[in-house]
């Protein structure tokens, strides 16, 4: 509604004047304030969230990588690893970190070259002790027939037995002798030839197993490993 006013012309008649009401103005609901900061929030959120996601999808850790096979029992030198950078996803502590080479620690499980260098498959220190390779001729059915390198073998001693007299016992001549290869098994003329077997022997026992290869038959005793390998 408008209201009137009088106010007086200057030969005094009363004159009746509008005047317009005061315009009223509209407040917006606090629920639609509540709604646009939470939307601000949630983009901002989504922001700092693929940020994230970008920064770690780029992120490298420097591990240790085989740069050969490695056999259990060696002791790991400088020149059998080499760095690789790789994303790991949480699963760092898996993998030897770069840094200190673990030089001396011995290889307890058959890890292949190019492979990340598991934490898992190295063990203790000490003094690398030199080792030759030494090729065992062993007759079938001697040894394990899935026999790899890598495994660990005892080495038995069976000693000749002269004519009519009782078959000696078996000795022990060398525990946990890396395999590092095999050859041979094939059979000729019904019969299954020998098979050579190249195992790593610490210079001090060389001498042994090579008197065992001439005084006796050799049986490999595939040792055990934890994740069930061999037999």
């Amino acid at each position: 509604m408008c209201d009137d006013t009088l106010t007086f012309a200057p030969g005094g008649e009363a004159v009746a004047e509008l005047t317009s009401p005061r315009a009223v103005r509209l407040a917006a609901p606090r629920w639609l304030d509540a709604r646009l900061v939470l939307g601000i929030l949630l983009v901002l959120l989504s922001i700092v969230a693929g940020a994230r996601v970008l920064a770690s999808a780029d992120h490298y850790t420097k591990v240790y990588v085989a740069a050969r096979d490695l056999a259990p029992g060696e002791h790991l030198t400088s020149a059998d690893l080499t760095v690789g950078q790789v994303r790991l996803h949480g699963q760092a502590g898996h993998y030897v970190a770069a840094g200190a080479a673990p030089v001396g620690y011995v290889v307890t499980r058959y890890v292949g070259a190019g492979e990340l260098l598991p934490a898992a498959a190295l063990a203790g220190t000490g003094p690398a002790p030199a080792s030759r390779f030494v090729t065992v001729p062993v007759a079938a059915g001697h040894l394990s027939d899935d026999l790899q390198r890598g495994q660990l073998v005892d080495v038995y001693l069976t000693p000749k037995a002269a004519a009519g007299q009782a078959v000696p016992a078996p000795t022990l001549v060398l525990a946990g002798a890396a395999v590092q290869s095999r050859s041979g098994g094939s059979r000729t003329f019904g019969a299954d030839s020998s098979v050579s077997v190249v195992l790593a022997v610490p210079i001090a026992k060389v001498a042994d197993v090579v008197h065992a290869v001439e005084s006796g038959s050799i049986d490999l005793v595939a040792v055990p490993t934890a994740t069930g390998a061999g037999s």
